[in-house]
């Protein structure tokens, strides 16, 4: 079930859309503040999602894998699949693959076809995942790039990806469980909610216009977009510096992009990794 934000981000973002209003510029600030708030709370679950449902599927997984992984690829897919269908979490969780890896870091298998990890090193862009090869390790997580997991074909992204020992019956490692997404595949994720929700509200009330509303992901200075998010506003973004600007807390302000007024609304989301910030830009059409 997703969210109702309606009550509290109705107000402010129907406002700043009527022309000649007063102090556009604040109105379109708190229409990025209202949306950030409801924002971060489903992105955090989206992550705890992924960390609480990892282990018993990596559980699930050893109970269903064969002896020999590789032999039967077809069959360890479908291990894949039943052990992420059998946890709540992992069944409804936002992640872009599911995929076993042998004991080397080789991906034998991926839940989903085409399979882009298949045959691949894990290990080889990510190689702090070899930590969930020991049998007494937890959830693994690290960021980084892979071409096979990118959720776009042009322009940067970067991946967060989970990792699980998976064992057999008596504890021995047979491989991992692995799962991810990719920053801009997340965050349209996150962006397609901010506009549903937003276009049911118009219908029922009957509004012809909304803001203009982009989601991003800032980490290590970069700003990830939507896929089809325009280059120009990501690069916008990044110049707000707002690493430095949510060292105190959440942060609010305005920004030019192109001739257009946009507010913005930032803020620090470890749990998207370490300095990552979610950050809303918002403008009246």
């Amino acid at each position: 079930m997703r969210p109702s934000w309606l009550a509290s981000l109705v107000v402010p973002a129907i406002v700043a859309t009527l022309p000649g209003c007063e102090d556009t510029k604040k109105l379109q600030e708190q229409a990025a503040v209202d949306v950030l708030a409801k924002i971060v709370p489903v992105a955090k679950e989206d992550a705890a999602q992924v960390r609480r449902g990892l282990p018993e599927g990596a559980k699930k997984l050893g109970e269903l894998v064969d002896t020999d992984p590789g032999m039967n690829l077809l069959a360890l897919q479908r291990a894949i699949r039943g052990a992420r269908a059998a946890v709540k979490d992992l069944d409804v969780a936002k992640s872009t693959f599911f995929s076993f890896a042998d004991t080397t870091g080789i991906v034998l298998r991926s839940e989903a076809d085409p399979d882009f990890l298949a045959q691949k090193s894990i290990l080889v862009p990510f190689p702090a995942l070899k930590k969930a090869l020991d049998p007494s390790a937890g959830v693994v997580e690290v960021w980084g790039e892979m071409p096979e997991i990118r959720g776009v074909r042009n322009g940067p992204d970067q991946q967060w990806v989970a990792a699980h020992p998976v064992k057999d019956k008596d504890g021995q490692v047979k491989g991992m469980f692995v799962t991810g997404w990719s920053f801009r595949r997340l965050v349209f994720h996150l962006e397609d909610m901010a506009k549903r929700e937003l276009n049911e509200w118009a219908q029922r009330e009957k509004r012809k216009s909304l803001p203009i509303v982009y989601v991003f992901v800032v980490k290590d200075g970069k700003a990830y977009g939507a896929p089809v998010t325009p280059d120009v506003n990501a690069q916008a973004v990044e110049g707000l510096d707002l690493p430095s600007k949510t060292q105190g807390g959440s942060f609010r302000g305005s920004i030019e992009i192109t001739g257009r007024s946009f507010g913005v609304a930032a803020e620090r989301t470890p749990e998207l990794g370490e300095g990552a910030i979610l950050a809303i830009i918002a403008s009246a059409v």
